[in-house]
């Protein structure tokens, strides 16, 4: 095992999550100016609207895979051997692929969405170099993601005893049988790293099958592709990896606020027969994108994507959510700005889910699947959700080594601006999808702009709450003790 008080961990941590941030950042600023664009604030030509949505779209989505990434390598390392070269290996594939997506996107004008859905990459008016370059950007970010499932699912199944032991088969099943032979379940945050090794690889193949066939179509224009082929392995790629981000980050909130509140997160029974579960239904509910093929592929398809979106709430729901509940209750937990962070993130992470769901469910998906409805879910999951789960990590590791605290004063005027701001931000895009605004248009019908002025004076907001934030973790960072220790090593000798 390696300690968790080894500087290298500690620097690869940093490294994904340092990067991971510095995207996000730029992203949202991105995705500011097209807001402000739909608000008629600012002259923006259509086509660089659209250039703009591709970079945002991929952008946003791997800053924040990065980011849960080496924050779950990190967690692991602290239990199981994991190769630091490897880690930094595949972040740097990653990293080369990012920069490909970005010269496609600013210097080839590539605008053909993040999903690349087949085929309108060969059916814009951007540069042709353009398309290679961004398909080749997206199949070496998902080599480098597959190197990291690749470890990851190794050590987790050398450490655990294979996938039987890994999933706590005998746990569950033989559960007298595993306690007389002296075993222990695999911790908590195990679950999202075997999940996302498993699912990771899975429909990484798939997204690497899907990126060669469109390269071949890249460079021999005459081959032809079948485009409900090619969409199903898109939203079979695309929607997992959008998932996953949020599966990896309950493991920060399974450790994370087990510190902040002094409680054991353990494994338990209906935690792991829900995390088995996830295991399922995150690489199936992606057919709720496929409604309107129903003609063209089997029916019974349709139901199961619809079935399979509703049972993906019910172990989020029982499991993490509930269990994150009580740890909190009557815990008497001290709300540093790191515990507001990450508890709060559940209420985008439920609010997320709960839209979704709406638009799962065929007769609204029949009215808001084309609308402004889709980014709003997804935005509140990954920005009301993800990012505020990797800030409130980053802030607990920082209030563990710092020798100041963050003034009550400060802490509610940060949580108020940037969790204040990004629900009227986020309100935009709900009020506009029930409104039937149309997503991924660059000129919005009325009311559209009216929305959006007003999400865009909420995103004005949460970044200024953001930008406070930077500067108090800035604060917190000088003032760090040198004999204070990192806080999982403190917790794993109390848990373990």
């Amino acid at each position: 095992m390696v300690s968790t008080s080894d500087p290298v961990g500690r620097s690869v941590m940093k490294l994904y999550l340092a990067s991971g941030l510095v995207v996000a950042i730029l992203m949202m600023l991105v995705g500011l100016a097209m807001r402000m664009s739909q608000a008629q604030w600012l002259s923006m030509p259509p086509e660089i609207f659209y250039e703009l949505l591709t970079l945002h779209g991929a952008g946003m989505i791997i800053a924040l895979l990065i980011c849960a990434m080496g924050g779950l390598w990190f967690l692991m390392r602290r239990r199981i051997t994991l190769s630091a070269p490897l880690a930094v290996a595949a972040w740097a594939l990653i990293i080369l692929g990012v920069v490909g997506v970005v010269i496609s996107a600013v210097f080839g004008n590539y605008a053909g969405l993040y999903t690349f859905l087949y085929p309108l990459p060969f059916m814009g008016n951007w540069h042709g170099w353009a398309t290679g370059v961004f398909l080749i950007g997206m199949m070496l970010i998902n080599t480098g993601w597959m190197i990291w499932c690749f470890q990851m699912l190794g050590a987790v199944f050398r450490a655990y005893g294979g996938l039987r032991g890994a999933m706590g088969w005998n746990f569950v099943w033989r559960p007298k049988k595993f306690a007389a032979a002296g075993h222990k379940p695999p911790p908590p945050e195990a679950f999202p790293a075997l999940v996302a090794g498993v699912d990771g690889l899975l429909t990484g193949m798939a997204g690497m099958l899907l990126g060669i066939a469109l390269l071949v179509r890249w460079i021999d224009p005459r081959v032809l592709i079948d485009p409900l082929w090619a969409k199903n392995f898109t939203y079979f790629y695309m929607h997992a990896i959008a998932n996953l981000i949020i599966y990896m980050l309950a493991a920060f909130i399974y450790v994370g606020l087990s510190y902040a509140t002094k409680r054991e997160y353990h494994t338990s029974k209906v935690f792991v027969i829900g995390w088995w579960s996830s295991l399922v239904f995150i690489l199936t509910n992606y057919f709720h994108h496929l409604y309107m093929d129903v003609s063209a592929q089997p029916q019974i398809l349709q139901y199961f994507g619809e079935l399979s979106s509703y049972l993906t709430a019910i172990p989020v729901t029982a499991v993490t959510v509930f269990g994150a509940l009580m740890l909190v209750w009557r815990s008497r937990t001290r709300w540093t700005l790191g515990a507001v962070f990450m508890y709060s993130g559940l209420i985008g992470w439920v609010v997320g889910g709960v839209g979704a769901e709406i638009d799962a469910s065929v007769p609204f998906n029949v009215h808001l699947h084309n609308t402004l409805w889709v980014p709003a879910h997804f935005h509140t999951y990954l920005l009301g959700g993800c990012l505020l789960f990797i800030l409130g990590w980053v802030f607990l590791l920082l209030e563990s080594r710092s020798e100041h605290s963050t003034s009550k004063l400060v802490r509610w005027l940060i949580f108020t601006l940037s969790f204040g701001g990004m629900m009227v931000f986020l309100s935009g895009f709900y009020f506009g999808g029930a409104t039937g605004v149309p997503r991924r248009y660059a000129t919005q019908p009325p009311p559209g702009p009216l929305i959006a002025q007003f999400a865009t004076i909420g995103a004005i907001i949460m970044l200024v709450g953001f930008t406070l934030a930077f500067f108090e973790g800035l604060r917190l960072r000088s003032n760090f003790s040198a004999d204070r220790m990192l806080w999982p090593q403190d917790l794993k000798d109390k848990v373990s």
